[in-house]
């Protein structure tokens, strides 16, 4: 058996193969992050070709992602989750700690790649998050070392505002375009770091970037931006989460996180139109924190 080895928001992931080249090639997006030696404790470990069974029980939490139906089970001895796309289902069994998992996947057929890619998001999101880490839907745009991350409703225009930050704002570059990791680092600092999952765009950046602020985008036929506060702030981060519904342990964790991350780093609001007008109002948020 061998081990591919990953480094993602400074945390190492294995995944065990019977063949490194096959599985390597279900995984070009986690290229830039493939590492030859741990570094520090490994966070998971994944096994694949193991036979699971689904238990003869109500699922604890069932839900549509990207037009992927998911099943939750708690068990006794850890958690199960199916996965079902054109028909296919799989599964990934992780002990309770989410420390050693395993699946049904085979790890060496292509068919396999969009499984494997889903259940490495979802272990990497449990697994992290006693550790200030939480995996948010954002588009990062990234500038001198500071980050701004654009939140919102899938079609509100956050890509479209990283485009025109790319267009009206030389230097700046796309970190991220969907899927990446804010973490509370040991320092007192809140990093966003860069992941092999960015959506439709494929930008998988082995890079991170101090969090500026959190912008919460709506369309708007004016540029307005505001500051947002409390509960408000809270609930605009929050909505943009990955939460096992299923977990309270992970619930607290990523709330817990999240209000750490807020008495460090500003929110805001930005009602907008998709023009230059908008970018210079978010513009003002990188260079105000120089």
């Amino acid at each position: 058996m061998n081990t591919l080895l990953y480094t993602i928001a400074g945390h190492t992931i294995a995944v065990e193969t019977p063949h490194m080249e096959k599985t390597t090639a279900l995984l070009p997006n986690f290229a830039p992050f493939r590492i030859s030696d741990a570094v520090g404790n490994v966070l998971f470990r994944l096994s694949g070709d193991v036979p699971l069974a689904i238990p003869k029980q109500v699922c604890d939490d069932a839900f549509d992602w990207n037009g992927i139906g998911y099943e939750v089970y708690n068990t006794s001895g850890g958690w199960i989750i199916t996965m079902e796309l054109n028909n296919r289902k799989q599964t990934l069994y992780a002990t309770q700690d989410w420390q050693y998992l395993y699946t049904d996947l085979s790890l060496t057929k292509k068919e396999e790649a969009r499984f494997l890619n889903n259940f490495l998001i979802v272990a990497f999101g449990m697994a992290s998050a006693p550790m200030k880490t939480v995996k948010v839907h954002a588009s990062v745009i990234e500038k001198d070392g500071k980050a701004l991350l654009f939140l919102g409703k899938s079609g509100t225009g956050k890509s479209t505002h990283s485009r025109l930050w790319q267009q009206f704002v030389p230097g700046c570059a796309l970190l991220n375009d969907d899927e990446p990791v804010v973490r509370l680092c040991d320092n007192g600092t809140v990093s966003v770091f860069g992941t092999p999952w960015s959506g439709k765009t494929p930008c998988y950046k082995n890079q991170q970037a101090e969090v500026a602020a959190f912008v919460h985008l709506y369309q708007h036929p004016e540029n307005i931006l505001t500051p947002v506060k409390g509960l408000a702030a809270f609930t605009s981060l929050l909505q943009s989460t990955s939460v096992m519904r299923s977990n309270s342990r992970n619930k607290e964790w990523v709330t817990d996180t999240l209000s750490d991350i807020l008495q460090r780093t500003p929110v805001y609001r930005l009602d907008c139109r998709p023009d230059e007008g908008a970018v210079r109002l978010t513009e003002q948020l990188i260079t105000a924190v120089r």
